[in-house]
């Protein structure tokens, strides 16, 4: 098996139980309201994933908004930022969205507006300043595969993509393209909702991503767990957290073989080409029908919100967010003991149709 980009280190492991909550597990709705807009979501999301219209509708009136303008005065972005626990020797995932935003400083800026690059690289700069040399700053940087058609009928794998961790681009976000290419970050070569990361931890976390056991994006072995085990802070800037949160997948991805619906992860080749040498490895992830038809994200951050561990506000008007990673996991944890919480329905999911036109995501 190829090596990490990282290399290799130790990594002290926290059993899986150490850090479930015992508490019994609490009520499924919150009250009449929360029930209903439950149903209303799970309920769209059925009729929206079986409509090929309705989805090209939706998909072309989004094309057709303008990005919301945010502003905020950069150094009130710092002081908040700290405030929050991004600080000297912190370990933070930060998820960026730098459409429509603009970071002014005092009066200088005032009512100009700024292009995405030169806010990407100084909300990068920000980052990188707060936590330091002694801290470490994680970013999703989840690759762009070209999507191939799949063959009706036929069961055959289909052909794998390519996935180089030093050139492969990644798509959830300028800032986060910006962040894995900058001189001292090191990605990891796990082909699937891929981790960077900066700074002294960076390599505990990255190491034996991928391994030979066909590890899951967000199992045991990736940095995501990792992150959680250490109980990081997650921060959404210009984005809201609850849209963009991969690390709630660590959830049941520990789980993994006691996890309780069947096929509920599906195996995918990659070719993972690392110091010029390709090598096809197998990993599995979750079955995108799952995702479509039955995670209520909605849902959960209602939950989180209540509960006071999804914190939501703004600066300026730009969108801030933020959370520990362990209480997150411990959260949802709890209510997935005697559940698939946060997945409704899966049963219902109609896994042979659709599995046919699944792709990379």
């Amino acid at each position: 098996m190829i090596d990490d980009v990282v290399g290799r280190s130790s990594v002290d492991r926290v059993h899986l139980m150490d850090i479930q909550s015992r508490e019994p597990s609490p009520p499924v709705f919150a009250g009449p309201a929360d029930a209903i807009l439950f149903g209303a979501e799970w309920a769209f999301r059925q009729i929206y994933w079986r409509s090929a219209w309705l989805r090209g509708w939706i998909k072309r009136a989004k094309s057709k908004k303008t990005p919301v303008a945010q502003v905020a005065d950069k150094q009130a972005l710092i002081d908040y930022l700290q405030t929050i626990g991004v600080r000297a020797g912190s370990l933070v995932m930060a998820h960026t969205s730098v459409s429509g935003v603009s970071l002014n400083c005092g009066d200088s800026l005032a009512g100009k507006s700024q292009n995405s690059m030169q806010v990407a690289h100084e909300l990068v700069s920000v980052l990188l300043g707060l936590v330091g040399d002694t801290g470490t700053l994680v970013m999703p940087t989840h690759p762009v595969y070209k999507t191939r058609p799949a063959t009706a009928g036929t069961t055959e794998r289909p052909t794998p993509s390519v996935y180089n961790p030093l050139t492969t681009p990644c798509g959830v976000g300028l800032a986060n393209e910006l962040f894995w290419r900058r001189s001292g970050t090191m990605r990891s070569l796990f082909p699937h909702n891929t981790l960077a990361a900066h700074g002294p931890l960076a390599t505990e976390l990255l190491h034996d991503n991928l391994n030979e056991s066909k590890p899951l994006a967000h199992g045991i072995h990736s940095g995501y767990y990792r992150f959680c085990q250490r109980n990081g802070l997650l921060v959404s800037v210009g984005v809201p957290l609850a849209s963009c949160f991969t690390l709630v997948h660590v959830a049941e991805e520990s789980r993994d073989q006691q996890w309780p619906v069947k096929d509920f992860f599906e195996e995918r080749d990659y070719i993972v080409r690392h110091q010029g040498v390709d090598q096809t490895v197998t990993i599995r992830k979750t079955r995108t029908e799952f995702m479509m038809f039955s995670l209520c994200i909605r849902k959960l951050r209602r939950d989180l919100v209540r509960a006071g561990i999804l914190h939501e506000g703004r600066v300026g008007t730009v969108r801030v967010d933020w959370a520990n990673s362990c209480e997150i996991f411990q959260f949802i944890c709890q209510r997935n003991r005697t559940s698939t919480y946060p997945f409704f329905g899966t049963s219902l999911v109609p896994r042979k149709e659709l599995n046919r036109g699944s792709s990379d995501h």
